[in-house]
């Protein structure tokens, strides 16, 4: 092999092996951070609101959500079950079975974007979803539990994705 193939294929693939480097390096970074986030938070049981809210914006989290309830069903949980942070029945039973005052508060962090455009030409060379683009982004989301005002439970999940599409001209025959 040539000194210039060598040094060619060092340029190309030197750069993908770095981006693979710091891509698992982003996704343990995250996982860890849930991890600090989730101890955290267990260890602030019994805290009032605005001591566990005030903790959240420290880490730059936003409000996505929050509802309350007094005595709640099953039913009435479920209605404000958003699509990956959810309740389960089993989370219902041990958290919202002894009654009184609730306040759920869903918060997220933005924690990365991906943006990928696509477009092709068909058959009859005329392009086909010309300058669409998907737009990816990752959260890690928090929700907390207060009963009577006092946080009984939370929940973090390290990353969750949301996904969009933009722009695009579709072809109709």
């Amino acid at each position: 092999m040539s000194k210039t193939r060598r040094t060619i294929g060092l340029f190309v693939v030197g750069p993908v092996l770095v981006a693979l480097c710091l891509a698992g390096y982003a996704a343990d970074k995250n996982a860890e951070n849930a991890k600090m986030y989730q101890k955290t938070l267990e260890g602030m049981k019994g805290q009032d609101l605005a001591t566990v809210l005030s903790r959240l914006q420290e880490w730059e989290f936003g409000a996505l959500d929050s509802w309350t309830a007094e005595n709640p069903t099953w039913q009435d949980v479920k209605k404000h079950n958003r699509s990956k942070v959810t309740f389960s029945k089993d989370d219902y039973s041990t958290t919202f079975a002894p009654g009184g005052s609730f306040k759920v508060c869903i918060y997220n962090k933005l924690i990365g974007t991906d943006t990928s455009h696509i477009g092709e030409i068909d058959s009859m060379g005329r392009g086909v979803m010309k300058d669409g683009s998907i737009n990816l982004e990752q959260y890690t989301a928090i929700r907390v539990v207060f009963q009577d005002g006092k946080l009984i439970q939370s929940k973090v999940w390290p990353k969750l994705d949301q996904s969009g599409f933009t722009g695009g001209t579709w072809l109709r025959r």
